[in-house]
């Protein structure tokens, strides 16, 4: 199967991450491509969306503290645009208070994740159970 995808890059899945930390957006890429994905990256809210649009990926990796637009407004963004609504997005980010969760979920985000909590491997195998 991974000659498969190899050799038919098309038959492999597309996730978008978007994170503004170097460090922290190379661990997920290089999980991500590990485990058989194709990756796009978007460093901060705006350049998510363009791409969200543009690449239409099966899933978003996104974090909510980013530059020019932070991450809920992403998240809202998308639930306001019918062609990319249905885009399922999983959050990655530090903010831990309960506000912020339920304010991303309500928001459309299909899983809320803490940072401190999670390896790049549980991360990235989570934004794979949202891919068709």
């Amino acid at each position: 199967m991974a000659d498969l995808l190899q050799t038919h890059p098309s038959l492999r899945k597309k996730i978008l991450i978007v994170e503004d930390d170097f460090f922290i957006r190379d661990l997920y890429q290089i999980e991500a491509v590990n485990q058989g994905l194709d990756v796009i990256v978007a460093v901060d809210g705006q350049e998510a969306l363009k791409k969200i649009k543009d690449e239409k990926p099966g899933a978003v990796l996104l974090d909510l503290m980013l530059p020019k637009m932070d991450g809920l407004s992403v998240l809202a963004a998308i639930n306001r645009d019918d062609q990319i609504k249905n885009t399922p997005v999983v959050v990655i980010t530090n903010l831990s208070d309960s506000q912020s969760q339920q304010k991303a979920l309500a928001l459309g985000a299909k899983k809320y994740m803490l940072k401190i909590d999670n390896n790049p491997d549980v991360v990235i195998g989570e934004v794979k159970k949202y891919l068709a």
